[in-house]
């Protein structure tokens, strides 16, 4: 009987140790075939111009190097004005030419301001050069040069005494895209005390979750549809992506099942698309279908030759274009310089749009940013700055 006993433990010790290792096995196999499984994988968003030829990458550490100049002499951050921005191209280097303008106080001089900035940017130890366009006693523009491009115009003026006519509060809508694969990051920002607008993707994990979630609060949906990219296929937008190779039937056909997945949406932006939204004729075939539905349209200019915008407005679709990048870079000085020329865009226009992406870094400048927003601009749903 002992030696059966043990023998019989043993055995139930091997099969315990089996069932341990033949379990781990299996964790490790599903683990291996998730890297090749692109559904639960958050896809790729398009940069402004992206993706050929080569970008000057000191034009963000010139931004902030001239940001934080203008704090250490304690200019207000809402009188250094980031300009919008204007995409620009020489042979193979492609980058984003940037006005700023800055108000001085009368207490600073000048001449000496524009010196502390030139320090500024001479820490960096970068290949800058600064030059002097135009000097007079209240005003002296700089123009900057990296790697001998012409990258920045930077003007300084006095500031001008406060007029007692109060401004129309401009207004701005932010949009946060790729929502879908990340539901507990979702509720934060829905949680947020900013009406963001939320632009999903359609066959994603928690594509109805979020949607429903989102219209609970009272915020509102839009369908990021995806479309295909100049990189396609080596990038895939994903599920649902509408490819220049379809033909018009199909087009239809895949933007009603990318509708049918979002309850209550408001309008569409584009996922991606740089090639799509440069085709007009594939591009009238989903504007009619949008403006059958009553739907709006927002081009998210991943193309500077996207046709998209101006053929929603010949089309009398309520449509809009994407003013600002918030966050391609998720540094806090980043960031904070994309919401100023959003905020600047507005104070000029009446009104801006920015997109960001639903990163912790974006959430968390976000939160940050709540209540001071509301004395600078007033935030809408998308909706409220295209009328119905």
């Amino acid at each position: 009987m002992g030696k059966r006993g043990k023998n019989g433990s043993r055995k139930l010790y091997l099969t315990f140790i089996g069932f341990v290792l033949a379990s781990i096995l299996i964790l490790i196999v599903i683990d291996y075939l998730q890297l090749f499984d692109t559904r639960g994988t958050v896809p790729p968003f398009e940069e402004a111009h992206h993706p050929s030829g080569q970008s000057l990458t000191c034009i963000g550490l010139i931004d902030k190097a001239i940001s934080e100049g203008f704090q250490k002499m304690g200019v207000p951050r809402e009188k250094v004005l980031f300009l919008p921005l204007a995409p620009t191209q020489y042979n193979d280097q492609r980058w984003d030419f940037t006005s700023i303008e800055a108000r001085i106080p009368r207490s600073h001089d000048i001449l000496r301001a524009g010196e502390a900035i030139r320090e500024e940017i001479s820490s960096l130890e970068l290949p800058v050069h600064m030059a002097i366009e135009a000097e007079s006693g209240d005003e002296i523009i700089y123009n900057l040069y990296c790697k001998e491009f012409h990258t920045h115009r930077l003007t300084l003026t006095h500031e001008t005494p406060i007029s007692s006519h109060r401004p129309k509060t401009p207004r701005i809508a932010i949009i946060i895209d790729d929502m879908g694969y990340d539901k507990s990051l979702a509720r934060e920002f829905i949680d947020l005390d900013i009406p963001l607008t939320l632009s999903i993707l359609p066959f994603t994990p928690y594509t109805n979750l979020i949607a429903q979630g989102a219209r609970a609060a009272g915020r509102e949906v839009m369908l990021h549809l995806p479309m295909e990219p100049r990189s396609y296929p080596r990038i895939n937008p994903g599920e649902g992506v509408l490819l220049i190779s379809m033909e018009k039937d199909t087009i239809r056909k895949v933007l009603h099942r990318d509708l049918g997945e979002i309850p209550c949406v408001a309008g569409v932006n584009n996922h991606m698309g740089s090639r799509f939204t440069e085709n007009k004729e594939k591009m009238s075939v989903v504007l009619s279908e949008l403006k059958r539905r009553g739907l709006y349209f927002v081009d998210s200019k991943t193309s500077r030759k996207s046709v998209a915008y101006d053929l929603a407005k010949q089309m009398e679709i309520r449509a809009a274009c994407r003013d600002v990048f918030l966050d391609n870079d998720l540094s806090n000085s980043a960031l904070g310089i994309q919401m100023d020329r959003l905020l600047t865009l507005a104070r000029h226009n009446g009104h801006a749009i920015g997109i960001g992406h639903p990163h912790k870094e974006t959430l968390w400048f976000l939160t940050r940013l709540q209540l001071s927003l509301k004395g600078k601009a007033e935030v809408v749903p998308v909706s409220g700055l295209l009328g119905h």
